[in-house]
């Protein structure tokens, strides 16, 4: 299971409000806490299939599909 699915109760996927990326995360943050911390300590986003690694202020819309995805660590 992704770490950030541990803050879901294991649900892949969830709908959130917001009109940039880091207002997404906001949302995600006041429905699941400790989320949006999470996100933003290293995640990057795949943002309609092109992945960012300092999404916060990249624009969305309703359309928008974003996929968070934890640090890869490890040498």
């Amino acid at each position: 299971m992704s770490q950030h699915r541990a803050f879901t109760g294991g649900v892949a996927v969830v709908q959130a409000d917001g009109a940039t990326v880091g207002q997404i995360i906001d949302d995600l943050e006041a429905n699941y806490p400790g989320l949006g911390m999470a996100l933003r300590a290293g995640s990057s986003a795949g943002i309609d299939g092109e992945i960012h690694a300092e999404p916060e202020y990249v624009p969305v819309t309703a359309e928008t599909e974003i996929y968070f995805l934890a640090p890869v660590v490890g040498g």
